[in-house]
């Protein structure tokens, strides 16, 4: 039998972290985040312009139906009663509105009673429509009343005046008959 052993004093335990370690783990914590930062912004300026995108194409597709079952004209009207600075004809940024009727032109005041549906953008994103003006219509047949159509969807260019040519840019091409293509970037049709 062993002799019992001689009592051994206790040793004081802490628990927690020192100041250094904590500072340590901030800064790790500031690094890592700042890493996750840029790709963060990145994805959500691609869903953003992803849904404008898309929100576009089926109003787009919604206007050509609502042309043919009224059998009469309907238009895609740009809106101008945001807070957003519009620099041109051509700037849809504070969205759009589906209109009924015949008698819509690029001055004409919009009934209220007319607009089937009203459109917005996410804050951020820009909206273009080179050469096509504040609007864009659809004959009682389904088909746009001018040839062609382009749609540039994206982030605000550095001058304020349109889309930047960023790598989430989309550009929307629709031919004479109606059928919209999507290609990246701002690109010609």
């Amino acid at each position: 039998m062993h002799p019992p052993s001689a009592p051994t004093p206790h040793l004081r335990t802490v628990l927690g972290f020192s100041l250094v370690e904590a500072l340590v783990c901030i800064a790790i914590l500031g690094i890592l985040a700042s890493l996750a930062a840029i790709p963060l912004r990145s994805a959500l300026e691609r869903q953003r312009i992803a849904a404008t995108r898309t929100e576009l194409l089926a109003a787009l597709q919604w206007a050509r139906w609502e042309a043919l079952r009224r059998n009469a004209t309907v238009t895609l009207v740009r809106r101008t009663d945001c807070t957003t600075a519009l620099p041109h004809g051509d700037a849809w940024h504070c969205g759009w509105h589906v209109v009924a009727g015949q008698h819509i032109t690029k001055t004409s005041v919009i009934d209220p009673a007319d607009i089937l549906q009203t459109f917005g953008l996410p804050q951020g994103v820009r909206l273009a429509h080179p050469g096509g003006g504040p609007l864009l219509q659809f004959a009682r047949s389904g088909y746009p009343v001018l040839v062609a159509h382009k749609f540039i969807v994206g982030l605000p260019a550095d001058d304020g005046t349109g889309v930047a040519d960023t790598p989430h840019a989309t550009t929307l091409c629709m031919n004479r008959t109606g059928r919209v293509r999507t290609l990246e970037g701002t690109t010609t049709c």
